[in-house]
Formats: structure tokens, C-alpha cells, sequence
């Protein structure tokens, strides 16, 4: 409650209505005392925490939480066992998904540190290395832990002049020379008084050599120094990041030079759960998070708290997403001094409008952003939302992606039976709408329509292709070579019925309504006239035989007829057409080269 005097108090307090900071509950001085009764002064608090006291939408917090109070699940737990490791000098892993609680876990282990007087670094790599060469990384975290077990401010000196009066044991300049020596040597000098220092890097996937987007941290040097010398500084490590990848390969493979991984099996899980790096909530937990939160709010999710939970595979940060959307559905039907209960037909119709709402885009975008930087995982995850159901051959190589995408929580793999099934269904069926399926994973009749998409794009370009160059060079020389290809390809180039093919001007020819084309028709045009229309093609680096071998192989094998002009088809043709794995191969091999050397020259 907060009484005050300020002017446009209500006003200024109606602009943080809905966030996720506590209630205020505004009066004024003066109209409480202008109240003429007790009966009055209760109405007007009554009214007033009506209108205040359930309007923030706590469920909506998107920030790293602060507060052991509001840190569900096993979370709290996690945080314990951290520190425990670090007391033994072990390392530590926090892995997931982006927005799956990583940071918070992290805020937990470092109050408890402060707690514990327990002195550490906080390196965020996304503002304090990702732009900075490895060696001047080392450096500004060795200053860090100088700070820190110091205790020293800047102040209002500069950085220069802070610097000098930390009295560093060496300079930027040593560091430029021989870094991992000096960062090992410094650390330990800098920590000898310590009892336990601890060092925590968050989004270690940004300084990774798989998956970093700086040139300087995609290095082999950089990988084997950076972590070779925080391995060897004698300080308890914590990583947060989206996959445990650094400590599970032996040798480490940057194009054709190797060396031995310094940080292979170093890294401690964050638990023993097997099917992810944070564990998913069940529902028991969710419902506690989604109550209590809920409960700032006067809303309860006790009936549909279950199939929240399984319908975002018990990952907190959507399941809160999802909740403060339906929040936002029904903040206007709930009544004072009475818990609105969220019902399953709420439930339901609030989870069709989310999955189609700007905020069930951006929520799915989110899970995915990091993945993606993991080529061979999403390249799998899209493959497994398309078609699930073929993935019962699990091969040697993706039997790690697999584990990965177990343990993010996005899907459930049965060893026994081989098959994959999604925790998130939404999720999965956003990625079907924003992916195309791979043609290997089609049966015969979407391979079939697969092949006609490809052949009518290929066709009016080439039909492009050949119209646009005797419009320059000359519409008459035009009619004569496609007067020519009809005489001599009477079979897949002829006028439609009642056509005087004599009489049609140069433009006409390429209407499907007088002159009907097959594809193999196209194929023959050019490959007739090679030095006229192939000459911009064969600059492209196919050749003649090539355009031949590329058109033959997007007729995808089809040999009871050919394809019709693609702006004239209306069927797939005949269901005998079978389009094996090879045809396929060659088909979209013959489709991406035709592709990029038509996007080029048209």
C-alpha cells in the first residue's frame, strides 16, 4: 500500500499495472481523509484493492529469477549440488535450452557462494568474449578475478588508471606473448589467499569452435589455449550453455588440424537425469509454479495443470508463457473475492488461438534459436517433425544428436521399438509449418508432388529463358527454331486443336492455350540450339551433356508419359510412377544445380 501526496500518483502507478513487479496499491492523503465513516474509508481500500491487488501478471517474468522463493522445481536442489562440487574442485555443467532456466540455476549457485563467502567470477560470454580475441578474454578474467578477491572499485578512475592500481601481475602485452602460461600463473597468485574461487562462463556456445560465429574462437588455437588454461588455473569451473559438446569429444577436429580436447569429461552434469540437462517439471511441480505465480493474479490452473504440463513437455519458461496468455484471455471474467479456476475448454481453445498467436511464434522461436546453431541436431529435428514415424534406424551418427535432443526435452526416444515421439506436439508441428519435409523421408505420392513443384519452377524459368533471348536477338529468328522443334518433335511439341501454328506470332507460342509443351520439349529447344541458348548456361559450368543428364533426372524417372506444360497440369499422372531413393537423389541434385544456375542468368 502506498500513501502519498505525489502528483498523478493513480497515473503513474497505472503504467506498471500488469507487470510482474508486486501489486501497488495507491491512495492519496487527501481522499482518505475526506472519507466521512469507517463504513466509507473501508469501501474506498476495499475498491482500490479490487481494482490494484490481482492486476500484475507475475506469470509473464521473462527475466533470470532472483529469488529462491520463486524457484521451482528441482531447481533449488541443482543449485545445491553445484556448489557442492565446487567445494571439491570439480566442474560443472548447466545445460538446455535457451529459456530453460539456465541462468536462474546460476543466480542460485552464486547467492549461495555469497552466502558462503565463497569469492567467483561471472564471465558473460555474449558482452565480455565473444568479440575479443582469445588471449585478451584470458586477460580481462584474470583482472576480473583480481577484482574480485580484492574488492577493489573503479570508481570514478579510468579504466587505465584502474588498472595500474590493481596492480596486476602481468600486462596485455605478456599476454600477446604467452597467455595460458601467464593466465595459469596470475590466477593462482591472485587466488592464493582464497580458499575456493570459483569462475562462471554463460553461453559457452558463443566461444565454442563448432559453433561460434567469431572467426577467432573457431580456431583450433583458441579452443585448446582458452580452455586448456582455465583447466590448468586450479578453479573450480561452472559452463552454462545449449549443449554439453566440449566435454564429450576426446579429439578435437578443426578442418585438417586435431588436437586432444582439455576439457573431455571434465564437465559434471548438472543431475543424473536421462532425458535432459535440466529436468523437465512434472506436474506436480508445475502446478505448484503455475499456482503460485497464478495466485498474484486470483487465477488457478488446478483443473488443466496436467495437460499444461505434457502439453510443454514440463519446460517452466513456456509452460509461464502459455499461463500468462491465458491470463490475459480471462483477467476481464474474473470477480472480486472469487479464484477463477481455468477450465479444459479454456485450456483448449486458449491453446489453439496461443499456437496461432504472434506470442506462440516468438515462444517457439525462442526454443529454437540456439539449436539451430547445432547444424546436424536441428537438421534431425526437422527430419524427426516430418516424419517420425521412418526414424526406427537410428545410425551411429546420430545417435548423439539424438541424446542431445533427449536431454534439451523436445523429444522421447525408445531404444526398444526405435521410435521418436515429440514432448512438445506445438512445437513440432510449428517446425512442419516453417520447414520443408526432406524428400528421402516423402512417401511416393508427396515425392510425386514433390517432383511436379520442382519441374513447373524449372519450366518457366527455362520458358523464360528461351523467350527472353529472341525477344533481343530477334522474335522472327524465335518462331523459326520453335517452328523448327515442332516439325522435328512433333510428339511433345504440337498446336492445340484449331490452332494455325502459321499465323501465331512469337509471344503466342508460349501461350499453353495455342501450343502445348512438354518438358522434355524445353530440353530438346536448347540442347538443339546450344550455341544460341546454352551459351549463358555453359558460362554457369554446365555444359551440354550436363543440361541433358540434369533435365533427364528431373523427369524423376516418370517414362509412361511425359510432364505436361507445369501451368496446364492438373494431376500427378499415372500412380504406376515410382520415384525410388536414387531417382530422388538425382532428382534434387539435377533441380538444386538447374536452380542456381537459372537464378543467375535470368
Amino acid at each position: 500500500m502506498l500513501v502519498s501526496n505525489a502528483l498523478d500518483l493513480i497515473d503513474q502507478i497505472n503504467k506498471m499495472k500488469g507487470g510482474t513487479e508486486a501489486a501497488i496499491i495507491p491512495f492519496s492523503f487527501e481522499e482518505i481523509l475526506s472519507t466521512q465513516s469507517q463504513a466509507e474509508l473501508i469501501n474506498l481500500i476495499n475498491s482500490r484493492f479490487e481494482e490494484y491487488y490481482y492486476e500484475n501478471n507475475m506469470l509473464n517474468e521473462e527475466g533470470p529469477i532472483g529469488d529462491d522463493s520463486l524457484l521451482f522445481g528441482d531447481r533449488g536442489k541443482i543449485a545445491d549440488a553445484i556448489v557442492a562440487r565446487c567445494k571439491e574442485g570439480k566442474y560443472s555443467g548447466i545445460f538446455g535450452l535457451r529459456r530453460s532456466g539456465k541462468s536462474s540455476v546460476l543466480r542460485a549457485v552464486e547467492r549461495r557462494l555469497m552466502s558462503e563467502s565463497i569469492k567467483f567470477t561471472h564471465v558473460e560470454s555474449r558482452s565480455g568474449l565473444e568479440n575479443v580475441h582469445w588471449k585478451v578474454a584470458l586477460y580481462n578474467i584474470a583482472m576480473d578475478i583480481r577484482i574480485a578477491t580484492t574488492g577493489a572499485a573503479q570508481g570514478e578512475m579510468t579504466r587505465d588508471e584502474f588498472e595500474k592500481s590493481l596492480k596486476l601481475n602481468s600486462t596485455r602485452e605478456d599476454y600477446n606473448r604467452e597467455a595460458t602460461s601467464r593466465f595459469v600463473e596470475d590466477v593462482k597468485y591472485y587466488t592464493k589467499d582464497e580458499q575456493l574461487f570459483v569462475i562462471a562462463i554463460d553461453e559457452i556456445e558463443l566461444i565454442t569452435y563448432n559453433t561460434a560465429s567469431s572467426s577467432d574462437w573457431k580456431s583450433l588455437e583458441a579452443y585448446k589455449a582458452f580452455w586448456g588454461a582455465l583447466r590448468d588455473c586450479g578453479c573450480p569451473l561452472i559452463v552454462c550453455g545449449v549443449n554439453s559438446t566440449i566435454n564429450e569429444k576426446s579429439r578435437i577436429i578443426v578442418g585438417d588440424n586435431a588436437c586432444d580436447n582439455p576439457m573431455y569429461e571434465r564437465i559434471h552434469l548438472i543431475d543424473n537425469a536421462t532425458h535432459t540437462y535440466l529436468p523437465p517439471f512434472t506436474d506436480e511441480q508445475t502446478k505448484e509454479m503455475i499456482n503460485t505465480l497464478g495466485g498474484f493474479s486470483n487465477i488457478s490452473f488446478s483443473k488443466v495443470y496436467a495437460e499444461i504440463n505434457h502439453a510443454f513437455g514440463g519446460q517452466p519458461f513456456p509452460i509461464r508463457k502459455f499461463c500468462s496468455f491465458i491470463y490475459d484471455k480471462v483477467k476481464d471474467l474474473r470477480k472480486p473475492g472469487v479464484l477463477y479456476e481455468v477450465s479444459m475448454p479454456t485450456y483448449q481453445a486458449c491453446l489453439d488461438d496461443f499456437n496461432r498467436s504472434s506470442n506462440g511464434i516468438e515462444l517457439y522461436n525462442t526454443i529454437l534459436e540456439h539449436i539451430e546453431i547445432y547444424k546436424n541436431e536441428y537438421r534431425l529435428l526437422v527430419k524427426l517433425a516430418h516424419a517420425p514415424a521412418q526414424y526406427r534406424d537410428i545410425t551411429r551418427e546420430d545417435i548423439t544428436e539424438i541424446d542431445h535432443l533427449q536431454k534439451y526435452g523436445l523429444i522421447e526416444y525408445d531404444s526398444t521399438t526405435e521410435l521418436v515421439s515429440f514432448r512438445i506436439k506445438s512445437l513440432q508441428e510449428y517446425i512442419c509449418s516453417i520447414s520443408d519435409k526432406d524428400p528421402e523421408d516423402m512417401d511416393n505420392k508427396e515425392r510425386r508432388r514433390f517432383v511436379q513443384d520442382g519441374v513447373e519452377i524449372i519450366e518457366k524459368q527455362l520458358k523464360e529463358h528461351i523467350r527472353r533471348y529472341y525477344k533481343i536477338t530477334g522474335q522472327a529468328r524465335g518462331i523459326s527454331v520453335l517452328k523448327t522443334a515442332m516439325r522435328k518433335h512433333s510428339d511433345i511439341i504440337h498446336g492445340q486443336r484449331g490452332v494455325d501454328v502459321n499465323a501465331l506470332s512469337f509471344d503466342e507460342f508460349f501461350d499453353i492455350h495455342k501450343v502445348q509443351f512438354y518438358f522434355s520439349a524445353i530440353r530438346s529447344i536448347i540442347s538443339d540450339n546450344w550455341s544460341q541458348l546454352g551459351s549463358s548456361i555453359q558460362a554457369e559450368g554446365i555444359n551440354q551433356e550436363r543440361f541433358n543428364t540434369y533435365m533427364f533426372d528431373m523427369n524423376a524417372g516418370r517414362t509412361d508419359a511425359d510432364h505436361y506444360t507445369a501451368e496446364s497440369m492438373n494431376d500427378l499422372g499415372d500412380n504406376k510412377w515410382e520415384i525410388d531413393d536414387l531417382t530422388m537423389t538425382r532428382f534434387t541434385t539435377a533441380y538444386g544445380e538447374l536452380a542456381a544456375m537459372l537464378k543467375k542468368i535470368m
